[in-house]
């Protein structure tokens, strides 16, 4: 399925049928078998944090959540949507699911990962279009207190310096909204 001209795919485990009528397969990523991810209340506050892979522009999902779950002992992948080079939307877990994404604040916070390292190079402006009608449409939504980088919660370089400057300028990034 697309919007935008670009591919929305879901990797939750569970079919989605939107209210128009269109359904979403899910796909399958590595999981735990006996692990998982507990669940939070959506209708309180969130915080949307912006992260990338710091890997390769063409990393798998499949890579990333193997080496969650195999290398770090996780539920799953730890973010909740992936948004690749081409702009594509990868829904990866279910919002009311608390991941393990930002360990400064996993309770409010929503993962959004760019597929790539963004300390290296600039992103694409389809992923740039894609992230903003993302965090959009979760603010119109959630309730969604502040959009940030993960680097304005903990020290890091994540989500590099690249796609952090785009985001602010484009005015993606804002904090503490009541």
């Amino acid at each position: 399925m697309s919007t935008m001209g670009v591919g929305i795919y879901n990797w939750t485990g569970t079919d989605i049928t939107t209210e128009d009528g269109k359904e979403y397969i899910s796909h399958d990523l590595t999981e735990s078998l006996t692990k998982e991810y507990s669940d939070r209340n959506i209708q309180d506050s969130l915080i949307i944090y912006i992260h990338h892979t710091a890997g390769s522009k063409k990393q798998s999902l499949e890579s990333i959540a193997s080496y969650h779950v195999n290398q770090r002992n996780w539920p799953g992948i730890a973010y909740h949507i992936a948004i690749d080079q081409n702009g594509n939307v990868n829904i990866l877990n279910d919002i009311e699911k608390k991941t393990y994404h930002n360990s400064a604040d996993n309770t409010r916070g929503i993962g959004i990962v760019a597929v790539g390292n963004y300390e290296q190079y600039e992103p694409s402006e389809k992923m740039i279009s894609s992230i903003k009608a993302l965090t959009d449409a979760m603010c119109l939504t959630l309730k969604i207190k502040a959009i940030k980088g993960h680097s304005d919660s903990k020290a890091t370089a994540c989500p590099g310096k690249y796609l952090y400057k785009r985001l602010e300028q484009d005015g993606v990034f804002f904090k503490n909204k009541k």
